[in-house]
């Protein structure tokens, strides 16, 4: 669920809402956040249940979320030579913040205590902590799962309105389950 949670230090939460797992993300966020955000709920969900103690978890949590948007086998060897330049074109690939980017190479052990404070510093002067460069021009998220269901589900026969039944949705209602139809033009 996305929501202005009208504060700018909730990036999102988690909860299991009976068998429903439920995540709510600052709809303020750009979109390299919202990914990390997203993936670190995630992390939260599939890791921890409410009897875990808070010592760890959200190291555990950004270390779920790191390894699943960057995978160590895959970005490890692009983390070399981090300069802000380099971070930003690290971003506009990869989709996550150029801090996400930093840490991952931190905790990789690709970068030291010492580049690390370094990085901050320059982010700091630049006012970027907030708001990095390239934020703005990264695309949303658009998910695919959903209209595949969709898809399926309209394929298998099932109407509009038996769709929207299945999912609880009103039959008015916008869903992500409303398979895009393309048609040809010609």
């Amino acid at each position: 669920i996305e929501e202005d949670l009208h504060s700018p230090r909730i990036d999102g939460m988690s909860q299991w809402a009976g068998d429903a797992a439920v995540i709510i993300i600052n709809s303020a966020l750009p979109t390299d956040r919202k990914r990390m955000t997203l993936a670190h709920e995630l992390g939260h969900l599939v890791l921890h249940n409410q009897a875990d103690s808070e010592t760890d978890v959200e190291r555990e949590a950004n270390e779920f979320a790191a390894e699943f948007l960057m995978p160590e086998a895959v970005i490890s060897s692009q983390l070399t030579r981090l300069t802000l330049g380099r971070l930003s074109d690290l971003k506009a690939e990869w989709g996550v913040s150029m801090q996400a980017l930093f840490e991952r190479a931190h905790g990789l052990k690709k970068a030291t205590g010492e580049d690390r404070a370094r990085f901050y510093r320059q982010l700091n002067s630049k006012g970027w902590k907030v708001h990095e460069p390239g934020s703005d021009t990264l695309p949303p998220e658009e998910p695919v799962l959903a209209a595949s269901i969709g898809r399926q589900l309209a394929d298998a026969g099932l109407t509009h309105h038996e769709i929207h039944l299945l999912i609880g949705a009103a039959d008015d209602a916008e869903t992500p389950f409303e398979p895009t139809r393309l048609r040809l033009i010609s």
